[in-house]
């Protein structure tokens, strides 16, 4: 079953920053990608929320909102990989 907190755990063994808030009664997961001195990168921010069993990424792409929905965590982070490279 699908949860935040192995998503989030997924992300730390990736190096991104994630946490969990909860908002409104719902939690929603934060997670980022930091420069060098451990800040976030402004548009290297993203959420993700779990509806009807699936993974629901909020990016932003030249401030427009995308979403995208995976099935599996392991199709989630090969995008994120892809989309939100950890430099060296």
């Amino acid at each position: 079953m699908l949860s935040l907190e192995l998503i989030k755990k997924e992300l730390e063994v990736n190096n991104y920053s994630p946490v969990i808030h909860k908002i409104l009664n719902k939690e929603i997961l934060l997670f980022s990608v930091e420069d060098e001195d451990k800040i976030p990168i402004m548009n290297k921010i993203s959420n993700i929320v779990i509806e009807n069993e699936n993974i629901v990424l909020t990016y932003f792409k030249k401030q427009i909102d995308i979403k995208k929905e995976f099935k599996t965590i392991d199709d989630f982070i090969k995008f994120v990989k892809e989309i939100f490279p950890i430099s060296k």
